[in-house]
């Protein structure tokens, strides 16, 4: 697809920002049955030094268009989220290796899933059907929220 072909994405930097962040928030959430609490957050930004209010964060993750656009606080967040800082403070920054990998991850484990509760439901399948199944499970067009934030 060109440059010209590219869909264009209506969101403010600050929208696409809220999605990066909340894009953090969910593999953490889906690795480990629970997301990092505000106050988590808020004690590893203290660590480097910044003071995060609540309604900051919460301004933050809404994509609030009165939230202050701070790079030193986007800085210390890629440092929390161990991510490259890029990620944050550039609309189009790549997604990091970490998170695309730790997304493909995820994704296999709901395939599995998926397959495991497919083949509970329908016992005994023929076997090529169960495989028609899963390789058609495998072909699904990728979420949007998984292909990462649009440049």
């Amino acid at each position: 697809m060109s440059e010209s072909e590219r869909p264009v994405d209506p969101r403010t930097d600050r929208e696409v920002l809220a999605s990066k962040i909340q894009l953090l928030l969910d593999i953490v959430h889906a690795k480990d049955a629970g997301s990092f609490t505000y106050e988590e957050i808020r004690q590893g930004l203290a660590e480097r030094g910044f003071t995060l209010t609540k309604t900051r964060w919460h301004r933050l993750l809404a994509g609030s268009p009165d939230n202050r656009w701070d790079p030193e606080l986007l800085k210390a967040l890629a440092y929390f989220f161990d991510v490259d800082e890029n990620y944050l403070l550039q609309r189009s920054g790549p997604i990091p290796e970490r998170v695309e990998a730790e997304l493909r991850l995820i994704e296999a484990y709901r395939i599995a899933e998926v397959e495991h509760f497919a083949a509970r439901v329908l016992g005994e399948v023929n076997v090529d059907a169960l495989r028609a199944v899963t390789e058609a499970l495998r072909n699904l067009p990728p979420r949007p929220d998984t292909q990462g934030p649009p440049d």
